[in-house]
């Protein structure tokens, strides 16, 4: 699978060991297998401005993903990565679009409403759970979190497992393997060099 970026998008300006993990964190969304992906930053965190700006510099003219500083009501800040093409997928499943709606979502499946309310809901010191959905969790894992429908617990791995763990555990693997497969290319890449294969 080719993942050369046909805009030669995100000059890199930094050289951050703080980028290169957060890259590798955002494997399975910049290949595609996961379409969101959030991470935090406390407001206790010495380096936050810093993380920030490294952020900016290295994604602002990213075509492949996008992202959003969320602050938070004790000063951190969540940052919410998405690839647009993975969740249209994602919201393509009617399933997923009814349990949306049923929890006040629109109904008219636009991805940045979707997006948008998602934002809006993680502002709030309130947790928004469906984000499971977003994150390219199984729905009856997400269902079975928030207490809907008759799941068994199975277990954990990266969240946690309701119901008949096979498409939980194949949803991982891919995650964990394009994660891998970023890893393999930071190692072999300084940050300029990956701009041009991101």
């Amino acid at each position: 699978m080719s993942i050369h970026c046909k805009h030669n998008c995100c000059k890199n300006e930094t050289n951050s060991s703080y980028i290169k993990w957060v890259i590798e964190v955002l494997g399975p969304v910049i290949l595609g297998s996961k379409p969101c992906e959030i991470l935090n930053i406390s407001a206790k965190d010495a380096l936050k401005d810093d993380k920030l700006r490294n952020i900016n510099l290295f994604f602002r003219n990213c075509f492949k993903i996008s992202y959003k500083f969320i602050t938070m009501y004790d000063g951190g800040i969540r940052i919410l990565f998405i690839n647009r093409s993975s969740l249209s997928k994602v919201l393509e499943n009617k399933k997923c679009i009814s349990f949306l709606e049923f929890i006040g979502y629109p109904s008219n499946n636009d991805v940045n409403e979707y997006i948008n309310l998602l934002v809006n809901k993680l502002h709030s010191s309130e947790f928004p759970h469906e984000i499971g959905i977003f994150l390219g969790y199984p729905l009856k894992d997400v269902l079975g979190f928030m207490g809907y429908g008759n799941y068994k617990f199975h277990g954990t791995r990266a969240w946690k497992i309701y119901g008949n763990p096979d498409i939980s555990y194949e949803t991982y693997d891919k995650f964990l393997d394009h994660r891998r497969k970023m890893e393999n290319l930071i190692k072999l890449n300084n940050l300029d060099d990956l701009m041009n294969i991101i």
